[in-house]
């Protein structure tokens, strides 16, 4: 399967998508929304990898379920409808429809983008291009390379928790709490790291 979307200069991308987003969001029509997410769908099937199929299911699964609630909010509760008991109107209708593919075009255009992009090119692409300074180009460089070890902080908070017998819920904040705490060590260690090696603005 071609890949060629990952191809495209990441910071051209990244324009492009705020700008389209942008426009988007301020025309309100059915037609624009169904064509929008349809496109991205397109180009996530000619575009992308057959490996990130599995990666664009697990995402739309939830995405799908917001859209379906966004649709059920305006059916009840949009312009023309009279509650959740109340009766259901064309005008309704059309506002969860349009509400529900809004949703899911902007999660379309959002996928499209994460599929086809390096975080680590797009760093690159706009200290070269968009003149980015070196600063927030290596903090960014180094958030993404935190990010691994945030998730594997947070899984080896909820297993000593669970070890202890102490029972902590998908909701809990201990666990968040200990990650961040933990996050902070390294935030820091990472800033004296850096000025060690001479990144710094001067």
């Amino acid at each position: 399967m071609s890949d060629f979307m990952s191809k495209i200069n990441p910071f051209y991308k990244f324009v492009f998508i705020i700008v389209f987003s942008t426009v988007i969001t301020f025309i309100h029509s059915l037609w624009l929304n169904i064509w929008v997410f349809g496109g991205a769908m397109l180009l996530i099937l000619t575009g992308v990898k057959y490996t990130q199929y599995m990666r664009v299911v697990k995402f739309m699964l939830p995405v799908a379920f917001m859209s379906f609630s966004l649709f059920v909010m305006g059916l009840f509760f949009g312009e023309g409808g009279g509650g959740m008991f109340g009766t259901v109107t064309t005008q309704s209708t059309q506002t969860g429809i349009t509400m529900a593919t809004r949703f899911l075009s902007f999660a379309g255009i959002g996928l499209v983008f994460a599929l086809t992009t390096n975080p680590y090119d797009l760093v690159k692409s706009l200290r070269k291009d968009a003149k980015l300074p070196r600063k927030f180009a290596y903090g960014m460089l180094c958030a993404i390379n935190l990010l691994p070890h945030i998730k594997t902080e947070y899984q080896n908070a909820m297993m000593a928790f669970r070890v202890r017998g102490v029972r902590v819920g998908p909701l809990s904040l201990k666990p968040l709490f200990s990650m961040l705490v933990n996050a902070f060590r390294w935030s820091e260690m990472l800033s004296l790291a850096m000025i060690s090696k001479g990144f710094y603005e001067d």
